[in-house]
């Protein structure tokens, strides 16, 4: 086929390069990225925040490539770039940089990683007769990793926890896990931004305080694979729910022990709740 580039340009002269240049992200995107994606997918991915692809540049350009048989939809649903596609991004491939492209790419990892995530993770209120919680939850393969529930008397505190760990679920379990297994913990003051979140603070902190004192009963119970360990930590009310997994009678019998003997669990996870909110803002 005789090379003819004038044909993939954009007809529309405010933004002939901007969306000539969409098409080669698009094009260049699908011919490298693994996964499968919905026309709504795609979109999402490359016009997040608008740093890859402008809305509307995106539309206009989605739009005209399939008009032009550049892309088609197969029998999923799915995009697909087709021959006369890729014979565009391989012509016009200059006019787009490598930087934008791989940032094309790594929008697409980051969209599914965090689908993953949110997929792997359930954040929520649950309820316990008069007391409220704020529960986090993380699997893999059907196997809960971890679940952590800290109960307040006050509704409203409960949920402020809760969006805290919703902040980033994955990294909770990390942080908590390391604390089992004895890992040095930095643990950064959490900075509310506004009057409101100050006097949630406030109470998460005095509640804390006032409930310095409490006692750790562990259990350990094996399932069809592995082992859950729970430790519920109790004041003058319960405290808080802790349970992982161990991968083995040994494993579980350490973790289980390090539980029980430590007195200062239910503060260190309060304060990983907060810090958790500190790690998302400086992403």
């Amino acid at each position: 086929m005789a090379k003819n580039p004038e044909r993939f340009i954009s007809q529309s002269k405010n933004t002939e390069f901007d969306v000539t240049r969409a098409k080669i992200l698009i094009g260049d995107f699908l011919a490298r990225f693994d996964t499968p994606c919905t026309p709504d997918t795609l979109r999402e991915i490359l016009t997040v925040n608008e740093t890859v692809i402008a809305y509307f540049t995106y539309v206009e350009a989605y739009e005209q490539m399939l008009a032009n048989a550049m892309l088609t939809l197969d029998d999923k649903g799915f995009v697909t770039l087709t021959e006369t596609g890729r014979q565009l991004v391989s012509e016009l491939s200059d006019l787009a940089v490598q930087k934008l492209r791989d940032k094309a790419l790594a929008s697409g990892e980051s969209y599914f990683l965090d689908k993953k995530t949110r997929r792997d993770t359930c954040v929520k209120l649950v309820e316990n007769g008069s007391l409220s919680g704020a529960q986090c939850e993380c699997f893999d393969n059907g196997i809960t990793l971890m679940r952590i529930t800290l109960f307040y008397s006050e509704k409203e505190l409960a949920d402020y926890m809760r969006s805290l760990m919703n902040a980033d679920p994955v990294g909770l379990y990390c942080k908590v896990f390391d604390r089992l297994l004895r890992v040095t913990l930095d643990l950064e003051e959490f900075a509310p931004q506004s009057q409101i979140d100050k006097n949630l603070l406030d109470g998460v902190l005095n509640f804390v305080s006032e409930n310095s004192e409490f006692n750790n009963k562990c259990v350990s119970k094996a399932l069809d694979k592995g082992f859950e360990v729970t430790c519920k930590c109790t004041g003058e009310q319960l405290l808080m729910e802790l349970s992982v997994f161990a991968q083995d009678e040994q494993q579980a019998e350490y973790i289980c022990e390090k539980l029980s003997q430590d007195k200062l669990i239910f503060s260190i996870v309060t304060r990983l709740v907060l810090q958790n909110s500190v790690k998302q803002e400086s992403m």
